[in-house]
């Protein structure tokens, strides 16, 4: 849970300053940043010493953000926070004036924006122009949705020219019985016809982005449908299948985790989720509240996206203007001090589903597809 492995950054030194280059993965998948400006590179490096200094106050500037554009969602999936934790926080949707000062100020030093968080990302109105924003800085922009916002041609031909860079589709079952299981509330038939859409506009428009990958996370009731959810990305054209591992937040009870576990456990990513044969327990690092920055649509800086209720804000930009003022700031540097790398009373730490990864990603499989053949 570095910001970028070493081993991985240094066959890409050459690429990133002779060429201004950068590729890496991110959830397994191929990401490239081109026309990388001096300042980017130099916060590069300058916060890549962050994970071997750990300083209470960081050093340069985040090169990730995560940006929650709603905190609240269309459907009601079970194991996910938003259904169980709706009252925690107020529903919002993250302005586009907050979004633009966040990006004015850390823009210029980001790589990639996580742009979700605990809610539909495409409840926001402002999305495309939150997106097109994003872009005009140079950062990557990734996001997902579960896809049961209707997208006519206009809107999927402003999210083309938007200029996003990946869109995941969460689609948990192949057929509608299975998918309505988890996704509570969703149709799979406009799934599908929003990817067609967007597929179809892509086409028109001559252009390779938005990627589309159709994520499958691997559940009990589900895991027989892999190879139906291989046809149907096929069928469906989009870039990439990728199967996910299940999550589930030890607070939310025992119960859950024979009602939802897969039966294989080569699709058990976490050890709640397991028995002891998937091997020894190693110790949990974890550099969230220095690899990036994290805003809520409340407005708040927050450590980390597992921090739903807000409980331990840095400060918000609704009242303070400098997010970078409020990230490097006296709340943020005591949080810091304690956090002592994940191994700490924050109840956002103990009940953290990244503690016990078996897998070294949330994503634990990219599925080849036939019919794609250009290079990804």
């Amino acid at each position: 849970m570095k910001i970028f492995r070493f081993r991985d950054v240094l066959p890409e030194l050459p690429n990133i300053v002779f060429r201004r280059r950068f590729k890496f993965n991110f959830e397994l998948l191929p990401y490239e940043v081109k026309g990388l400006s001096l300042k980017k590179i130099g916060n590069f490096f300058l916060a890549g010493l962050n994970q071997f200094l750990l300083p209470s106050k960081p050093l340069g500037y985040p090169v990730i953000a995560q940006v929650e554009p709603t905190n609240f969602c269309n459907l009601s999936c079970p194991l996910c926070l938003t259904t169980s934790e709706t009252g925690s926080r107020p529903r919002s949707v993250l302005s586009f004036n907050i979004f633009k000062n966040f990006i004015d100020e850390v823009g210029d030093y980001l790589l990639l924006i996580v742009l979700w968080n605990w809610g539909e990302p495409f409840l926001n109105p402002d999305i495309f122009r939150i997106i097109a924003y994003a872009k005009s800085k140079n950062i990557l922009v990734h996001t997902s949705t579960n896809g049961n916002v209707k997208f006519d041609n206009e809107k999927a031909e402003k999210l083309v020219d938007s200029g996003l860079d990946s869109l995941v589709f969460a689609v948990d079952g192949a057929t509608q019985e299975t998918y309505s299981k988890y996704r509570k509330g969703g149709n799979l038939e406009l799934v599908c016809e929003n990817i067609r859409t967007i597929v179809r506009a892509k086409r028109e428009k001559g252009c390779e982005t938005p990627r589309l990958n159709l994520r499958f996370i691997v559940m009990k009731h589900n895991e027989k449908e892999l190879p139906l959810i291989n046809q149907l990305a096929e069928e469906l054209q989009v870039d990439f299948l990728t199967l996910r591992a299940l999550a589930i937040a030890a607070h939310l009870g025992e119960n859950l985790v024979s009602t939802f576990s897969p039966d294989n456990p080569r699709y058990r990513g976490y050890r709640d989720n397991t028995d002891n044969s998937q091997g020894e327990e190693t110790p949990f690092t974890c550099m969230r509240p220095w690899k990036r920055i994290t805003l809520g649509a409340l407005g708040e800086i927050i450590s980390c996206e597992y921090d739903y209720k807000d409980r331990h804000s840095f400060g918000n930009l609704n009242t303070e203007k400098s997010p970078i003022s409020i990230w490097k700031g006296a709340i943020a540097k005591e949080f810091r001090k304690k956090f002592n790398l994940g191994n700490n009373d924050f109840f956002l730490c103990r009940d953290c589903i990244y503690k016990n990864m078996v897998v070294d990603d949330c994503t634990i499989e990219v599925v080849p597809l036939n019919w794609v053949c250009w290079e990804q």
